[in-house]
């Protein structure tokens, strides 16, 4: 894995207008998503998990400028591609792809698998001569029989059109492919299929992934890093182990809680974290930290100034006044390494 960022976002922004009245004018913005920044190495999986509504289908589609950003930076390979227009997306469309979450709409019905997969190949540089045989390696390699290329969409089942979206995806020989919940509208036993699917060709081909999910369990499988999002903002990072065994921001805690246990003894003995209330309005998040409304270890610090990021050991990072699972020496020696530039002059977690 490559210490050089594959992809680079710097605090992003996401607004929607609110309209009302005859003239349509944005009397408000919804914070879809504000002020995430992450970075993402060659060959790296990272999950991006949440609740519904806090974002991550928002983030992720800008990141393949699917939807258009209020303000901050997106760089791929070093190209700021934020406002980069068609023409200069051109290349990079190639090396960045996507996949969505409901096969059965991101597939053309109208179109065969071989008509699917043909505009990608075309688009390539691959002759019309050439197009039936790319496309029959390129199902093999996802694992569907290569005659099923005159097939509809409506002629497979869910597993099979979500290896067809992933077959169209790599169609590109893209370096970096978007995954927004894959494997969500799957049984269970077919999600395993997907993920083991996912895990191949990322090793066989050098892949890095951005995996949104809102199921924990999921993306602990296949990431290498997690980032957890809260009403638009991200507010923990971590290697993916680490945030099972040693969740810091109370959200965190709170999602894994969620996760059932296959074991009935362990699973009833466990003391679980049940977040109350609503997520607030994202029109008009609440100040401080967002999630103080419904966070039980909230104090007046927190409904009055933003947490910072801090990095804490091994590139664990958090936005909390109230770290949990840290010791004092913890929380000391991230005074040190807390460097994020939009955090200056707030006030860190006490010890």
């Amino acid at each position: 894995m490559s210490d050089t960022p594959l992809l680079e976002v710097e605090h992003l922004e996401v607004l929607f207008p609110v309209r009302r009245g005859l003239l349509g004018r944005a009397v408000e913005h919804v914070h879809a998503v504000d002020d995430v920044t992450v970075a993402l190495s060659e060959g790296e999986t990272l999950g991006v998990v949440g609740e519904s509504g806090c974002g991550k289908t928002t983030l992720i589609r800008c990141l393949a400028r699917l939807v258009e950003s209020t303000g901050g930076t997106i760089r791929f390979r070093g190209q700021d591609i934020t406002r980069a227009g068609r023409r200069e997306l051109g290349g990079v469309r190639a090396e960045l792809q996507m996949v969505f979450q409901d096969p059965q709409a991101s597939l053309n019905p109208r179109k065969r698998v071989v008509q699917i997969l043909a505009t990608p190949l075309r688009r390539r540089g691959v002759t019309r001569a050439d197009v039936q045989t790319k496309a029959r390696e390129l199902l093999e390699r996802v694992g569907l029989n290569p005659e099923y290329l005159n097939r509809y969409p409506h002629e497979f089942s869910g597993g099979q059109r979500q290896r067809v979206g992933i077959a169209r995806a790599l169609a590109l020989q893209p370096r970096l492919i978007l995954l927004d919940e894959p494997v969500s509208a799957l049984d269970v036993s077919i999600q395993a299929q997907v993920i083991n699917l996912l895990d191949e060709l990322q090793d066989e081909l050098g892949l890095s992934y951005v995996f949104v999910a809102h199921d924990l369990s999921v993306v602990r499988h296949v990431s290498d890093r997690i980032a957890v999002m809260y009403l638009g903002k991200i507010v923990e990072v971590s290697p993916a182990e680490e945030l099972y065994t040693k969740p810091i921001h109370p959200y965190t805690g709170a999602l894994l809680s969620a996760i059932p246990i296959p074991d009935p003894r362990e699973n009833h003995t466990r003391t679980r974290v049940v977040v109350q209330g609503e997520p607030p309005n994202p029109v008009a998040p609440p100040p401080g930290c967002r999630f103080h409304t419904r966070c039980q270890f909230a104090s007046e610090i927190c409904s009055r100034v933003e947490p910072p990021q801090v990095e804490y050991a091994r590139g664990h990072m958090a936005a909390c006044h109230h770290p949990r699972n840290v010791s004092a020496q913890e929380i000391s020696s991230a005074f040190r390494s807390e460097t994020s530039p939009r955090s200056a002059g707030q006030e860190l977690p006490a010890p």
